[in-house]
């Protein structure tokens, strides 16, 4: 019986010998590195990603409806597209009424061709504006600016586009943009 005993406590110390051995570390060393949320592939990803929404606005009291494209990579705007549709005022009612749809939008095009602000503004790469009667009652605007090619600075020194704030829309992050119009009331689409 004694040889059985020391046979098994020698055959119990022999199996805990060969087990392996378990480490934990640390608490300290776990509390001063923050966690990861995503693995780096996933953030490299989202910073490589092309990101295109677009944002649909109430319509204001005097009719304007709005739309914006953003689109985006990482904290860089790439471009944004500004759709406006309005009523038509009473004066260009009635100008259709006289001369018909299409001899009006030649007129305004005609217009737009003598406004020497909206023409320096278009001398610019990366900016342009297009208006387009949809019909006798609406007009639509739509305004692109390719911030990859635009010179914001040149641009913000136009009469035509200085007020627009460009400089200001580029130190912001298109995410907060998104979410701060959202924020206000538009909508994604």
């Amino acid at each position: 019986m004694k040889k059985l005993l020391i046979a098994s406590f020698a055959l119990l110390f022999l199996l805990a010998g060969c087990g392996q051995k378990k480490e934990t570390p640390a608490a300290s060393t776990t509390a001063s590195e923050p966690l990861q949320s995503n693995l780096p592939v996933l953030d490299n990803a989202e910073k490589n990603t092309v990101v295109t929404k677009t944002l649909i606005f109430p319509e204001s009291g005097d009719g304007v409806k709005q739309t914006q494209t953003i689109t985006y990579k990482g904290k860089q705007f790439l471009k944004l597209v500004i759709r406006q549709t309005r009523p038509l005022s009473e004066e260009l009612k009635s100008f259709i009424a006289d001369h018909g749809l299409e001899e009006t939008q030649k007129a305004l095009l005609e217009a737009e061709e003598k406004d020497e602000m909206l023409q320096e503004a278009r001398k610019l790469a990366g900016f342009t504006l297009e208006t387009k009667l949809l019909s006798e009652t609406e007009i639509q605007t739509t305004t692109t600016y390719d911030l990859q090619v635009l010179d914001v600075k040149k641009a913000s020194q136009t009469d035509y586009l200085k007020n627009l704030g460009l400089e200001s829309l580029l130190q912001h992050d298109p995410s907060q943009y998104i979410a701060d119009r959202v924020a206000n009331g538009a909508t994604e689409q």
